[in-house]
């Protein structure tokens, strides 16, 4: 095992699919990591393939497009992640015919459409990412009106959160909006 900016390269060097022999990597091949945080349990790096990336060295390697994402939104992300898994998400595609505790599939979409509609974001929405949070009994929603590129997060706070970053996935901006309203709430979220 070499350094984290090694171990890094060689996770990035088989994601990534780079052409060359894989002995050839080292702490500043395939990519130039630029270290740009880190927290106790997270190292955050920057690098460039084709557009800029976060790579993430934790109690697991990762990396994803930057997306317009800053250091702090990283962090806001992974909290919110944290906080979500911690209540054993049932995402909307789902279905737990056994489990008497999670509404069928389709009583919670007509949830979440209901949510959206009750908090006035327009007509004409999309649901961007749905989820059931199973230990909270709780539907959580992002939604975008059609020609938008905000989304809005509905269902743990009584006023929507407004969420940014129209280029990173639905997953990760619901993830960044929950922890938004944590560290609203004054929650910590450096992990």
């Amino acid at each position: 095992m070499g350094s984290i900016r090694e171990d890094l390269n060689r996770y990035l060097f088989f994601e990534f699919a780079i052409e060359g022999d894989e002995s050839q990597v080292s702490d500043v091949w395939p990519f130039q990591l630029r270290e740009a945080g880190q927290t106790l349990e997270l190292m955050v790096f920057e690098l460039d393939h084709e557009e800029p990336y976060w790579a993430l060295a934790g109690s697991s390697l990762n990396f994803f497009p930057k997306a317009g994402m800053t250091f702090e939104d990283i962090l806001l992300q992974r909290s919110g992640s944290a906080w979500i898994d911690a209540r054993d998400p049932v995402d909307l595609s789902v279905s737990r015919p056994d489990d008497s505790t999670v509404p069928p599939m389709l009583e919670r979409y007509r949830l979440l459409q209901t949510m959206a509609e009750s908090a006035n974001i327009g007509a004409d929405f999309e649901i961007l990412e749905g989820l059931f949070l199973r230990k909270e009994n709780l539907p959580l929603g992002l939604f975008r009106s059609k020609g938008e590129v905000t989304a809005r997060l509905i269902g743990i706070s009584a006023e929507p959160i407004i969420v940014p970053f129209p280029d990173a996935s639905p997953w990760r901006r619901l993830a960044w909006g929950v922890g938004r309203w944590l560290a609203q709430q004054g929650a910590v979220t450096a992990t």
